[in-house]
């Protein structure tokens, strides 16, 4: 018996040993790569190997990376295809090594045959893939020097307003980064209205889930719309800039300097200006506001395309500084500096309707407010690429800001024929710094699809105010003071930690863990002091004055599975959120628990070729503020004594988007819609009555003429929104002529109560528009259109009034060039408004112009006639609707004035001038001729 044993055992032995042999001979390696095209990289397209030995086909996932984990064969070759794609075959030949080998990224070209042989300036306008829609710059024409903000008014489903804020496909933009960085901290204008057009390879308008997203493919939420600029090849080494210098009748004066010094990835740029003419270069948080019962007036960003729309008029004192480059091969880093001396003088009429079932009350102001603030913000990013498998972001900010505001109310009160009338001073001081930190490491594993990333983030926010409030009111002959000081100090920490562990489950199939932990800490002292308006003695009131300090903690665990297809690519999640809210003041205490299950859902199919449906549901999760939550009153405003409530839940709102974008390659046309609908549970809302100074409703206190209210805050359920938009757009005759409608709906399904008495606010705001743009080189560029907007509400309570508000807007805004240096530009505006309240309806009519005439070498210079707002009309017209409140206000703004300015352009790029994109001449739209709003920006 142990004969046949050995001998078997021997046997397997030697076939172990020879079988090893032969696997040692057969040397096998891991390859793979990276599938890109010009807007980054292609996910779900198909990859194949093909050599004597192996045929393996695969799909990219949703970073365009494939992976064949085991290739025997030296010499063999990559084929790519992709609906919409040129087909890709690359051949390889391999030395002995058997280690894992990169290939070079493999870039992929659009399928121009789909244009069945019509060939649009030999350039494809637009491509659409996912979450980015990229616009080739050289199919949309611009004037040479015109800034890139001229070119966004060119694209499809893009929209740029008259204080320069972007809106692409309904949704507007609120970062722009440069090759995939962020430009002075992300900030709009700042790029837009500075760099210019000639030097930009693509616009690419991304929906961006943030950083961690972007690397681990797993995107949830509400994405944010950024603008990603990118630079031609020729043009990323060089020098370029202007300056603007422009005077002007009534004392109006501006002076601008943009300087850039791009070496490849190190990019230098200086702007500044110094203006009285609405124009910003920065938009940068303002520190504080006014105080009292005013404030609903304040100044607006930057003026408009000829007319300026900010509210007030503004004196403005900006600097900023951008800083880019690439330390060594591993290391990226971007930042900014920016600062901003601002003094904005505002003045307004407002009529405000509070609704109670006992009788409305009708408030008319008349408010003066002088506001004076300056900030300061600087932002750093450190990007470490460590090695292929981890990378590491550092983001630190910090800000500070302080203001002065002094606000001058006159005011009356009327309510079941009682009347009140009175004045009002408020001198309000804030300081307010805040910063933070965010941190970002990413572990890529040898295993295809297995990946771990940890991102935490700290950030902090103090304020101090000071607000002294001298309110005098008179009723029936009866004089009442009330002189109050209020402090204020309140601080606010928070942390959160976000860790994601994806695992492989199959080919295409991908499931994700994570884990968030998020706290924040929020402190708030309220010191009221009493002072007599005689002797100007402060006297400390304890029952006003609040030392309040809440918690607001939640966890989340989840788990989503990912999948991707050539077609089409999935997420479906599910995470338990538990939270605590904890408040604490004095002897008082609050503790509140929830917990929530939070679904989370991703379905994006690509039918074609610049074809997409997204689907997109998330849950979030709301905590109250501190005004809401104090437990004494606040009497800031003395016409509205605020309560807040300490047993407030905190909210929890779920999602739903749906988007389809397509553009078709033939005709040009293009459309873009979305849809979504958002419903909050625990909604916090207000419930306003009636009241009297030292006595609350309930009290037996007789309210029916008093022309003063209280204010509390309850959560309810109830509260629903649904909101859609669409846009077409039809180019002719290549894109000379271009007819583009548009239109929204918005309906608000809004929750108040008065008097304790629930009360629907049914609100609908409908948009319909239509523009044509006319293009024809060398001759003109202007825009024509005109839109009809109805807001509508209708509420429960037979007391309320239901309102019905209705506006016409049309529009010619446009250039025409004659000859090879004089520009012709104008801009009017006609606004109908209907159903606005009597006091401050008007129907301004905007006419602004200038002429240019361009010289020096290829127009460098430029110098131009501008004349504002020539009918002397313009003015802010608004309604805001909220809980049982209706606001109609009309604010000032800058008026009819004429300025000259000179603009001289230079730049020079190493190998020349590169291609450009526009027409020959200067200034065109504002870059060269010193600003779209005549010398500003």
């Amino acid at each position: 018996m142990k004969t046949p044993l050995l001998l078997t055992v021997l046997v397997f032995v030697v076939l172990s040993f020879s079988y090893g042999q032969q696997v040692k001979k057969v040397a096998s390696r891991e390859v793979f790569g990276t599938v890109i095209d010009s807007a980054g990289v292609v996910p779900g397209v198909k990859v194949k190997l093909n050599s004597p030995n192996d045929s393996v086909t695969v799909i990219t996932n949703a970073k365009g990376v494939y992976d064949f984990p085991i290739v025997i064969s030296k010499n063999f070759k990559i084929t790519v295809t992709g609906i919409g794609y040129q087909a890709v075959t690359r051949k390889y030949v391999m030395d002995k090594a058997t280690g894992p080998v990169k290939l070079d990224p493999i870039k992929l070209s659009a399928q121009t045959n789909m244009l069945k042989g019509v060939t649009i300036n030999g350039v494809i306008p637009m491509v659409i893939k996912e979450d980015t829609i990229e616009y080739k710059a050289s199919a949309y024409k611009v004037r040479d020097g015109s800034p890139v903000e001229e070119l966004l008014k060119k694209l499809p489903g893009v929209t740029v307003d008259a204080n320069g804020n972007v809106t692409a496909q309904g949704k507007q933009v609120t970062k722009v980064r440069v090759d995939g960085k962020d430009y002075f901290t992300g900030d709009v204008q700042t790029a837009t209205q500075n760099l210019p057009a000639d030097i930009v390879e693509t616009i690419q308008i991304i929906d961006d889930y943030g950083d961690q997203a972007n690397l681990t493919g797993i995107k949830t939420g509400d994405p944010d719309k950024v603008l990603n600029i990118t630079i031609q090849k020729g043009k990323r080494k060089g020098k370029f800039g202007y300056g603007t210098l422009g005077d002007g009748n009534d004392d109006r004066y501006m002076a601008r300097l943009s300087a850039n010094d791009f070496n490849n990835d190190q990019q230098i740029a200086l702007l500044g200006t110094l203006n009285n003419n609405n124009t910003n270069v920065f938009n940068l948080a303002q520190a504080g506001g006014s105080g009292g019962r005013s404030g609903r007036a304040s100044g607006n960003s930057s003026g408009g395309s000829g007319v300026s729309t900010a509210n007030g008029i503004t004196i403005n004192k900006s600097l900023g500084f951008n800083y880019r480059d690439s330390w060594g091969k591993k290391i990226t880093v971007y930042g900014s500096y920016s600062f901003a001396d601002k003094n904005t003088t505002t003045s307004s009429i407002a009529q405000q309707q509070d609704i109670f079932q006992s009788g409305s009350l009708i408030d008319n102001d008349n408010t003066t407010d002088d506001n004076h603030s300056i900030n300061h913000r600087f932002d750093f990013n450190m990007e470490y690429k460590i090695d292929t498998l981890n990378y590491i972001k550092f983001h630190p900010n910090l800000s500070y800001g302080s203001s002065n505001d002094n606000n001058t109310d006159i005011f009356s009160n009327m309510r079941n024929g009682a009347t009140l009338n009175g004045n009002e001073y408020a001198l309000t001081n804030t300081t307010n710094p805040s910063g933070g930190a965010n941190i970002l490491y990413n572990h890529r594993f040898q295993k295809k699809g297995r990946n771990f990333s940890l991102n935490a983030n700290y950030s902090f926010s103090k304020s101090d105010q000071g607000l002294n409030d001298q309110y005098t009111t008179t009723q029936d002959s009866v004089v009442t003071p009330l002189y109050q000081q209020i402090n204020t100090h309140s601080s606010n920490n928070s942390f959160n930690i976000h860790a994601s562990y994806m695992e492989p489950v199959g080919k295409t199939t991908y499931l994700e863990a994570n884990y968030t932990y998020s706290y924040s800490n929020t402190d708030n002292d309220r010191y009221n002091y009493r002072i007599d308006p005689t002797t100007g003695k402060q006297t400390y009131v304890d029952s006003l004055s609040t030392l309040y300090n809440y918690q607001f903690e939640y966890q989340r665990f989840g788990l989503n599975l990912r999948g991707i297809k050539p077609k089409y690519n999935y997420t479906l999640g599910l995470s338990a959120q538990p939270s605590t809210l904890t408040g604490e003041s004095g002897d008082f205490s609050k503790n509140t628990n929830t917990f929530n299950f939070v679904p989370t859902a991703r379905f994006v199919y690509n039918f074609q070729k610049s074809q997409v449906l997204t689907i997109n549901y998330s849950g979030n999760s709301g905590q109250p503020s501190f005004g809401q939550l104090q437990p004494k009153p606040d009497y800031s405003n003395p016409e509205n004594v605020v309560y807040g409530n300490p047993d407030l839940k905190p909210s929890f709102s779920n999602s739903i988007n749906f988007r389809y974008y397509q553009f078709d390659l033939k005709s040009g046309s293009s459309l873009f819609t979305n849809l979504s609908f958002n419903a909050v549970e625990n909604q916090i809302v207000t419930n306003t009555q009636p009241a009297v100074f030292g006595a609350q409703s309930g009290s037996g206190t007789d309210l029916s003429n008093t022309t003063k209210q209280e204010t509390h805050y309850i959560n309810a359920n109830g509260y629903y929104s649904t909101n859609g938009n669409y846009s077409v757009s039809q180019p002719f005759d290549n894109r000379q002529f271009t007819v583009t409608v548009s239109g929204s709906a918005g309906y608000n399904n809004n929750i108040s109560y008065i008097e304790d008495e629930r009360n629907l606010g049914k609100n609908w705001v409908l948009t319909q528009g239509a523009k044509v743009r006319i293009d024809v080189d060398s001759l003109m560029d202007t825009d024509i259109g005109g839109s009809y907007t109805v807001n509508n509400t209708v509420y429960s309570l037979p007391s309320s009034i239901n309102t019905d508000a209705r506006t016409w807007s049309f529009v010619l805004d446009g250039r025409n060039y004659f000859w090879a240096s004089w520009v012709l530009g104008y801009n009017l505006t006609q606004t109908i408004n209907h159903g606005f309240s009597a006091t401050v309806v008007e129907n301004p009519t905007l006419l602004s112009s200038y002429v240019e005439y361009q010289f020096l070498k290829k127009n460098a210079a430029a110098l131009r006639f501008q004349a504002f707002d020539l009918f002397n009309e313009n003015a802010g017209i608004s309604r805001t609707v909220s809980g049982n409140q209706i606001i109609d206000t009309r604010t000032n703004r800058l008026g009819r004035y004429f300025m000259l300015s000179f603009t001289l352009r230079l730049q020079q790029f190493a190998g020349g001038q590169g291609r450009g994109n526009g027409r020959r001449g200067s200034g065109g739209g504002g870059f060269g001729g010193g600003g779209r709003r005549g010398g500003g920006g």
